[in-house]
């Protein structure tokens, strides 16, 4: 961390406090204000406010995730929530890697133990693997996260929950058209529209295409997006909602991790095996969905959601060139019940998840990026059914209990089509588990609400990691891997206060862990996967929001993470690699509707250690930005002019770490960079 950063962050914020054209008026901003005020949200999958529910929830308005923002990878939208850590945000084959306190965190690529939804239907494929490339930041209109266990409500790989929202359904008609240029090639193009009529039939449509060169060697990316859907009300009680995405990424470079060493000599420079063998990975992936929801009276609804995915993907990295073909269908119905008011009240969900993913992969030889001779060729499938029952019971107005249960059925079914070496590797392995969540929620003065709950939550291993890794035992497939399995219990409180101008929320928790996936990562660019006996999660989550000035908030976020491994050969006490011990951050945002706004903020993450011993670790640094932009209003057509500065200090930090990853542990980020756009609003 430079020495410099912390003045500059001070400086800057005492600027922006100071600025008089703020500080002129102490009145509440609607705009603020709705950001601030207790949210309706289906977390509990029943219909509760953000505040009673006893769960850790943040959610993220359209106007922060919109406004100003370059929209280049999702790790901008969520790398002020405390508990998250985001990594992977310029590496575009690996896509990013979401952990929330600590699932996920040691993820091969893209994001597993985590389940991840989007406009309401699951991206998270059965066994417990999503990737977000299918998701454009410049289409998002919200993002809701459960930071709390989530295994009784959502089953497998549940440890955290986040949904992105893309669709924005108004009966006004709108529309939107805009350009981001930046450096290191950076250019973005995006439309949206929608309207309707409320009664009879809205609309949301979204586009865009994303290229850059990327700041290192082998790390460009090209991406198109379309994704759309509509609100469809048949009478009073029973309305349709269907989405389609349609994205194709023909480049998505990986230029692979570096020696420390190699990144002080040229921190551009990408792995030269990356380079011998051309490693990264092309898609294309359609994902649609049908939502039916269905009133019965005042009491009693029925929902159905229908879904299905198809993914064409290749890859590469050293040594192997991999095709592989994948089918996601999945449907989910429920029924609802909400008893008549009283002093007591019940609210009730139960209902089936039924999931099946069928993957067709084939492994060729990888001759300097081309295709060579086939030596692997299997079809693999993991199905899973859940049945859950979710209630709320409430005792007057201060009190309620929320218990869920859940029980799981996963198998996993591996077909080898490959019989030329005379070896059949067919294997076929079932897992069921129970998963119980509590909690309970108490209202101890106006608006102060203290909540505690306790959940259990599993991951099976993923069919990746069971079927392309060499074993310990030097078995082709992983067998000794068991499921992962954890208990949680937390305690916090959510507060409004000043008149709904601040909100603050303090969350801790105490999470153990029975046989925790622990990443390998060789030269090669492959991964294994062993289970650890016995580690543990401690933590402590703040966030404080509020309105200092009219037009102005402040946003304050802090995470401490004390996780370790108390039973593992060898290294019994030291840190869990791939996340920080402590993250802070603090921001401040100026929006007039018509006129200026800006945001400058300042992120602080620890070092991170990138081994099991402990001997190999980063630097703290102090990741800053700051945007801003002019917003011309008229009857017709609306112009925002916008820039902004990423890593504004210059820091030297890594984008990614590749734990446990030999000697190859690092992947630089970019220094100071600038972006600027234009927005058109009819």
């Amino acid at each position: 961390m430079t020495k410099t950063a912390p003045y500059y962050f001070l400086m800057l914020s005492i600027l922006t406090l100071a600025a008089p054209s703020i500080a002129q008026q102490n009145k509440l901003d609607t705009l603020i204000t709705n950001e601030l005020s207790p949210v309706t949200v289906t977390a509990f999958r029943l219909e509760t406010s953000d505040l009673t529910t006893p769960l850790s929830i943040t959610n993220i308005g359209q106007r922060q995730l919109q406004s100003g923002t370059q929209q280049l990878a999702l790790d901008e939208a969520l790398q002020s929530v405390p508990g998250i850590f985001v990594q992977n945000g310029t590496n575009f084959a690996q896509d990013i890697r979401v952990s929330i306190r600590g699932f996920g965190a040691r993820s091969a690529f893209g994001i597993r133990g985590v389940k991840i939804l989007v406009d309401g239907f699951p991206e998270s494929t059965p066994d417990g693997t999503a990737q977000v490339d299918a998701v454009d930041p410049g289409s998002l209109s919200g993002i809701g996260i459960i930071r709390s266990g989530t295994g009784g409500l959502y089953g497998n790989s549940s440890g955290g929950f986040i949904n992105f929202n893309t669709m924005r359904f108004n009966d006004e008609e709108w529309g939107e058209a805009g350009v981001t240029l930046g450096q290191y090639g950076f250019q973005k193009y995006q439309f949206r529209t929608g309207g309707g009529k409320a009664k009879k039939f809205l609309y949301s449509l979204n586009g865009a295409y994303n290229k850059t060169d990327g700041y290192r060697d082998q790390s460009g990316m090209k991406n198109q997006l379309v994704n759309g859907g509509f609100l469809l009300p048949i009478d009073n009680t029973l309305t349709l909602r269907g989405v389609v995405t349609y994205v194709n990424s023909p480049l998505g470079q990986d230029p692979g991790a570096l020696t420390q060493e190699q990144v002080d000599e040229d921190p551009t420079a990408a792995r030269q095996s990356n380079l011998n063998f051309d490693t990264g990975e092309s898609l294309w992936q359609l994902r649609t969905g049908l939502d039916i929801k269905k009133t019965i009276n005042s009491q009693h609804k029925l929902n159905a959601k229908i879904y299905h995915t198809d993914r064409s993907f290749l890859g590469k990295i050293p040594y192997d060139y991999i095709e592989l073909e994948r089918s996601f269908t999945g449907s989910n119905f429920s029924y609802g019940f909400k008893s008549k008011p009283g002093k007591t009240t019940w609210e009730m969900t139960a209902g089936i998840d039924l999931e099946h993913q069928s993957d067709d992969r084939k492994r060729y030889e990888n001759n300097s990026g081309e295709r060579g001779n086939l030596y692997a060729d299997q079809t693999e499938s993991f199905s899973s059914a859940g049945f859950f029952w979710v209630q709320k019971i409430g005792f007057g107005e201060r009190f309620a209990v929320l218990p869920a249960i859940r029980l799981d059925f996963n198998s996993i079914y591996i077909i080898d089509h490959y019989l030329v070496d005379l070896s059949n590797d067919s294997f076929q392995q079932n897992y069921k588990s129970f998963n119980p969540t509590i909690g309970l929620s108490y209202l101890a003065a106006k608006n102060l609400h203290f909540y505690l709950n306790g959940s259990s939550n599993f991951e099976t291993p993923t069919i990746l990691e069971i079927a392309s890794t060499m074993a310990f035992g030097g078995n082709f497939y992983n067998y000794a891997l068991k499921p992962q399995k954890s208990k949680s219990l937390e305690l916090g409180a959510k507060t409004l206060s000043g008149n709904g101008k601040w909100r603050t929320e303090i969350a801790l928790f105490r999470i153990w862990l029975q046989d925790e996936f622990v990443l390998y990562q060789n030269f090669e660019g492959g991964s294994l996967y062993e289970n650890a006996g016995k580690s543990s999660r401690k933590g402590v989550e703040i966030s404080l929001s509020g309105q200092l000035e009219k037009h102005l908030m402040l946003n304050f976020n802090y995470t401490f993470s004390n996780f370790k491994f108390d039973e593992f050969r060898g290294v019994d006490g030291n840190r869990t690699p791939g996340i920080p011990k402590h993250q802070a951050g603090i921001s401040l945002n100026y929006h007039q509707s018509n006129g200026l706004f800006f945001a400058i903020g300042n992120q602080y993450v620890s070092q991170v250690y990138a081994d099991n011993y402990n001997e190999n670790k980063t630097t703290p640094y102090v990741f800053g930005y700051g945007r801003a932009g002019w917003n011309f209003e008229n009857k017709k057509v609306s112009t925002e002019v916008f820039g902004g500065i990423n890593n504004v200090y210059n820091e030297k930090y890594n984008a990614n770490i590749r734990i446990n990853g030999g000697t190859n542990f690092y992947e630089p980020a970019p220094p100071r960079n600038f972006y600027a756009g234009l927005k058109f609003k009819f």
